[in-house]
């Protein structure tokens, strides 16, 4: 499967952050029976799955969506940077980074180790609903030790582009590059919808975590997701949209490079390759 695809004047080229280990019961899957299915375990061994960003060109832009972990995850994550950079993508030349939510394995690499901007001409844009929750209250007010956690990172890996950042609604945020609102996994969860003559590509950002289990059980959830019906709606949404009209989809967490189209069978989601 190639690392890049065109849609139209603009090329979109996936880049490996790393990969990231969790459990299935991370995922919510508490009931053995869908344990066992889709492990063929009652003791299933850790799952790893792999963390993309996705560079964005054309048009006098260079956008990358979502930056990785940085340095804080350890050394299986974290090398973003060196991909970028040893494919030729100065980190200097990226003007814009598009964050589709505020989670650290998708926007701690916004800064290096000392706290300075990874991206130092970039301008950073993230939906409204998205940054107003993490950005706008102190992370002390919240009841959940998580939420307090991203918000205090959340808003650390922001200061440095807080001259430089722009918040916005659904809709056109750069030409051809809209932002779709998918909320669930987190408020403000975002889509990036890539449009030019005539094609189009949809970086979906967390609507899939574990994809085996997730196209088959699209009801179940995350363990870090804000509110989990709401994310499972939004989830069976998206599939039922992209499967129906055939659209294009990148994926931060499917088997890089991410791309693929979803299709439906006999009311079954799968995963079909380019």
């Amino acid at each position: 499967m190639a690392d890049s695809i065109a849609i139209g004047g603009y090329t979109i080229t996936a880049f490996s952050d790393g990969r990231l280990q969790t459990t299935i019961e991370g995922a919510g899957a508490s009931d053995t029976a869908v344990i066992r299915a889709f492990t063929g375990s009652e003791n299933p061994e850790p799952v790893i799955f792999a963390v993309n960003t996705f560079l964005i060109e054309g048009r006098g832009i260079c956008a990358l969506v979502d930056t990785g972990c940085g340095n804080t995850r350890g050394p299986g994550l974290g090398k973003l940077t060196t991909n970028l950079i040893a494919a030729g993508k100065p980190l200097a030349a990226i003007t814009h980074v598009l964050l589709t939510h505020f989670h650290p394995d998708h926007s701690n690499g916004l800064i290096d180790g000392a706290g300075a901007a990874v991206f130092p001409n970039a301008e950073l844009i993230a939906h409204e609903t998205e940054a107003r929750f993490w950005l706008d209250t102190e992370p002390s007010q919240s009841s959940n030790e998580r939420i307090q956690r991203n918000r205090q990172a959340a808003q650390q890996v922001c200061a440095p582009y807080q001259k430089r950042m722009r918040r916005v609604q659904d809709g056109e945020a750069l030409p051809g590059i809209l932002a779709r609102v998918s909320p669930g996994h987190t408020p403000g969860h975002s889509c990036w919808i890539v449009e030019d003559d005539g094609d189009s590509l949809m970086i979906w950002g967390d609507t899939i975590h574990l994809t085996r289990l997730q196209l088959a059980h699209p009801e179940i959830g995350f363990n870090v997701d804000v509110d989990p019906a709401m994310g499972a709606a939004s989830r069976m949404r998206l599939l039922d949209q992209v499967s129906a009209d055939r659209t294009r989809v990148a994926g931060m967490h499917l088997e890089f490079p991410g791309f693929a189209y979803i299709v439906k069978r006999g009311g079954k989601y799968e995963l079909a390759a380019e």
